[in-house]
């Protein structure tokens, strides 16, 4: 029936359609057929081969896959309005709306001129997913389009096969696998693999086969037991038995660093239960328990937590004489179905029409992404949808402490789950517990961990969560906080910077004319007085610029420079959480000798250069000044501003020993309290070590906080603030 070119005839798709759907009649396909050979009559593909090849094998796929007549009929015509003169609407008159519709989300965009390859690219695609978020068969047709594309790649120039390969393994492969198309999603990845990395594959594959050979003989042996134990209990099925698919173990060896020794899972065999009962599922595997050694960290129970895809099934991982390592997946006959077909099992037939799959979780989990990134240019289009691609495959299910689970890409991380959980609870995460032990937030969380997410209401997230996180979720969230929250601080900036200047000059605040200020800044398109602030901070417009706009007699005058300090977003910002008592529109200084931070007490003391500057009240050279100026020490306070950070030294002596280091960053990590610096150097003479660290913080609690924590340290002898 099919060769290495999966040349198939239009009676074995006939065949198929008949065997599942018996009272059908083919008349739509048999037309399909015969109105699409004409239309590709003359063309050729690559191999030489008549072009009607590769839609007929499109169809044949689709009809493996139980789609309905209307789907089949749109696979046998999916390039006819691409690849030749005939209009959409020849097709609707001939083959009716439905299978138009289907026709013309699988037909690429060609009324697109003057444009990149890459933004043809992805304006095709966007047309592509749009289509399928308005009808998922649309999909499925395009996967099995991909998947005879891939079959018959060795046709193509090699630059051409490891361009197409690398598309299909990072998009449709794992459309594939949002969607559960198991069978699929392995052949496509094993052809992708065969492309993008030849030798590995050829090693690896010579490799497979023979612990092939040398897994039969335990192989029969555990397939009767397996049996034997079935029939005993009174269990109806049948066993199933396959090995590990290429990729997956070249990509675990890779990953995890291991040996194809190490691949438990490289074995494995299915026990499909005839009985639509799940409690028969659990009893086989108890009777698997009791007749092997299993391990423990590798049973899943993904009945009572499907994976989103659909997926549902147990697994155990067990241990046969010699060290022979073997997988036992269980799931009844419903199961395994929707395990192999996905989507396309949920199609259900009556009276000859296709049920909506409108209502799926998989429908609208890829509907969800699609919409959310469809506003975006088509330039951007197909980047930002391959990165919110991995929001749709999920892996591992963890627990919340109250029992809800929570899907997640493999190599997640409590950041992740936080953001999965809430946006705010993934701000203000500050720390995690994984299974009652507390743990630092770049763990990455195993299948069936029970994860509590500790807060902070003044917490915020940190830019280096960037580098570990897994969801795109949980990255868009970081980066849009940061977004929102760099523009306030920034206006902040700079209305303090104008308002200095302003004072430097003398300039009258009501002078101030933002029209003028637009007419001459006309490029920056300033519409308020928060633009201003905002351009003036990032230094898009010179300040000295505006205050001549605003004050034109400036330009006559020596240009005062306004003196700012070396850090000039932290000391802004400090001068807004002081109240000076009885003065306003004052220059105020944090002293350097002492750094004062939130929760210290301070005094203000009157300079002639850096107006008031801000001391500790234990300050060693506030005690000599107070003796020689009383006079001019102010009262002052604090103002709280939770979105304010001070930075802060601690010097810290320990016990000169192995991952003293890594023990004090991971103290940072949990509090989530940003290290700017860190330096340590061993005191050989008396086995110590002194390290100090330069961070941010809120305030003197927090830094509390932190130091009684790292005080509980095993080997650590003191710790102090720097003054």
């Amino acid at each position: 029936m099919e060769n290495k070119y999966n040349i198939v005839r239009l009676d074995d798709i006939i065949d198929k359609f008949l065997e599942y759907h018996p009272d059908g009649d083919p008349e739509l396909l048999i037309k399909a057929f015969a109105y699409a050979s004409k239309k590709h009559e003359f063309a050729k593909r690559k191999s030489g081969l008549p072009y009607i090849i590769h839609p007929t094998s499109v169809a044949y796929i689709v009809a493996c896959h139980r789609l309905d007549i209307e789907s089949i009929a749109a696979a046998f015509l999916h390039d006819v309005v691409e690849d030749t003169d005939t209009p959409l609407e020849e097709i609707e008159e001939e083959f009716g709306k439905e299978v138009a519709r289907l026709v013309d989300g699988l037909t690429k965009v060609s009324a697109i001129e003057n444009v990149s390859k890459e933004e043809k690219e992805s304006a095709n695609f966007r047309k592509l997913l749009i289509s399928i978020a308005q009808d998922p068969r649309v999909l499925i047709i395009k996967l099995a389009d991909r998947l005879d594309n891939m079959r018959t790649l060795d046709a193509m120039p090699e630059h051409k096969q490891k361009r197409i390969a690398k598309e299909t393994l990072d998009i449709y492969a794992p459309l594939a696998h949002a969607i559960g198309m198991g069978r699929i999603k392995n052949e496509l990845e094993d052809l992708c693999f065969k492309y993008l990395w030849p030798e590995e594959y050829q090693k690896l594959a010579e490799e497979v086969e023979k612990r092939k050979k040398h897994y039969k003989q335990y192989q029969e042996e555990i397939h009767e037991k397996l049996l034997k134990l079935m029939t005993d209990k009174g269990i109806k099925c049948y066993i199933q038995h396959r090995i590990k698919h290429l990729y997956s173990i070249f990509r675990k060896i890779r990953k995890q660093n291991i040996s194809l020794n190490e691949v438990y899972d490289f074995l494995a065999f299915r026990i499909i239960i005839k009985e639509e009962d799940i409690s028969r599922c659990y009893e086989a595997m108890g009777e698997i328990h009791a007749n092997w050694i299993h391990m423990p960290n590798r049973w899943r129970d993904f009945i009572a937590r499907p994976k989103q895809n659909g997926y549902q099934s147990l697994h155990t991982t067990l241990i046969h004489k010699q060290g022979i390592y073997f997988e036992v997946q269980i799931r009844t006959e419903s199961m395994h179905k929707i395990a192999e077909e996905g989507i396309a099992a949920h199609w259900q037939y009556k009276q000859g029409k296709v049920a909506a799959f409108e209502h799926s979780e998989i429908y609208n989990a890829i509907s969800k992404v699609i919409l959310k990134i469809q506003e975006n240019s088509d330039k951007e289009f197909l980047e930002n949808f391959r990165e919110n691609l991995g929001d749709l495959t999920h892996d591992i299910t963890v627990l919340t402490p109250k029992g809800k689970p929570i899907s997640l890409p493999e190599g997640a991380t409590p950041v992740d789950f936080a953001y999965a959980i809430h946006t705010e609870v993934g701000n203000q995460c500050s720390g995690a517990k994984v299974d009652g032990i507390l743990v630092p937030l770049n763990t990455e969380l195993k299948d069936g961990n029970i994860v509590e997410i500790l807060t902070n209401t003044n917490g915020k997230p940190s830019l280096d969560w960037l580098k570990f996180v897994k969801t795109n979720k949980a990255k868009n969230k970081i980066k849009a906080w940061y977004r929102e929250h760099e523009r306030q601080e920034k206006i902040e900036e700079g209305k303090i910077l104008l308002e200095q200047g302003m004072r430097k000059f003398k300039i009258p605040f009501a002078k101030l004319d933002l029209e003028a200020i637009a007419q001459r800044f006309k490029s920056h398109k300033i519409k308020s007085i928060d633009d201003l602030y905002f351009y003036i901070a990032k230094k898009n417009i010179p300040l000295i610029k505006v205050l001549e706009t605003i004050e034109p007699s400036i330009k006559k005058k020596p240009k005062k420079i306004v003196t700012l300090p070396k850090d000039l977003s932290e000391e802004l910002r400090f001068e807004r959480r002081i109240r000076v008592k009885g003065i306003d529109n004052i220059l105020v200084t944090r002293a350097k000798c002492c750094n004062p931070i939130l929760g210290d007490e301070i005094v203000g003391y009157l300079t002639k250069t850096k107006g008031i500057t801000i001391h500790r009240k234990d300050c060693k050279n506030i005690s000599k000044l107070l003796n020689l100026t009383p006079e001019k020490f102010v009262e002052v306070e604090w103002i709280e501003d939770k979105n304010i950070n001070f930075t802060v030294t601690i010097e810290i002596l320990t016990e000169d020993m192995t991952g003293m280091l890594a023990k004090l960053t991971n103290v940072f990590e949990v509090l989530n309290i940003p290290i700017q610096k860190v330096s340590g150097m061993s005191i050989k003479s008396k086995d110590q070590a002194q390290f100090r660290f330069v961070f941010s913080i809120g305030s003197k609690s927090q830094l509390e906080a932190l130091i009684n924590r790292i005080k509980g340290l095993k080997g650590v002898i003191s710790v102090w603030r720097k003054r």
